[in-house]
């Protein structure tokens, strides 16, 4: 399997958990009876899925770092990026482990951080922000080592599309997911749940 269909499968991957991540959350803005039991069944399991996602997102990272070193030389950013999530990964693993949902906000914090550096990094790729003078002198930070779903503008080397997956996309989707699941509370009873829905009905 060559290296850029597996940066696809992973690209496919963190769309689906951002995918997921959008779909907590309107859950959780449109209550409903389904979107409650939904809601309930993550509460139930959020550590070990959220734990799940980091670590697949850190198994993905050191990958790519160890299939070519010099493809996927990771820039300052993509350094910044991976503290958190390598870090999250830890954390979520043993709160997952010792079932302690009071560790989850140490996750939540590393995992704000992480997503507020891959918007940042997202920025960079394509041209919003200019990169810095230290990440232009080391590895680019601006110019992705492969893109999927997407292709390069060949004048500036970086994204052509917004809907182009890089890593830093990646690690965005991966943060959104870990945010959503953390952060999902404990749901309204179904009972109060059909009542809004009762009580929308009426209105109509």
């Amino acid at each position: 399997m060559s290296v850029q269909a597996i940066h696809d499968t992973f690209a496919a991957m963190a769309l689906v958990a951002l995918a997921g991540a959008v779909l907590m959350v309107l859950s959780r803005v449109i209550p409903s009876v389904p979107t409650v039991r939904f809601l309930d069944g993550l509460y139930k399991v959020q550590l070990p899925l959220a734990a799940l996602v980091a670590v697949t997102a850190t198994l993905g990272s050191l990958y790519f770092s160890e299939a070519s070193a010099t493809l996927f030389a990771p820039c300052r950013f993509c350094w910044f990026q991976r503290i958190f999530m390598y870090s999250a990964a830890v954390v979520l693993v043993v709160a997952a482990v010792r079932r302690d949902r009071g560790a989850r906000w140490y996750a939540v914090a590393l995992a704000g951080i992480g997503i507020l550096l891959s918007s940042w990094h997202i920025l960079l790729e394509h041209g919003i922000v200019e990169e810095s003078s230290v990440c232009a002198l080391t590895v680019p930070c601006a110019t992705p080592n492969k893109i999927s779903f997407g292709s390069f503008d060949l004048n500036t080397a970086r994204p052509a599309e917004w809907h182009a997956v890089t890593l830093a996309v990646m690690a965005f989707c991966g943060f959104a997911a870990i945010l959503a699941l953390l952060l999902t509370p404990e749901t309204l009873s179904l009972d109060t749940a059909e009542a809004e829905e009762d009580g929308q009905s009426s209105a109509g």
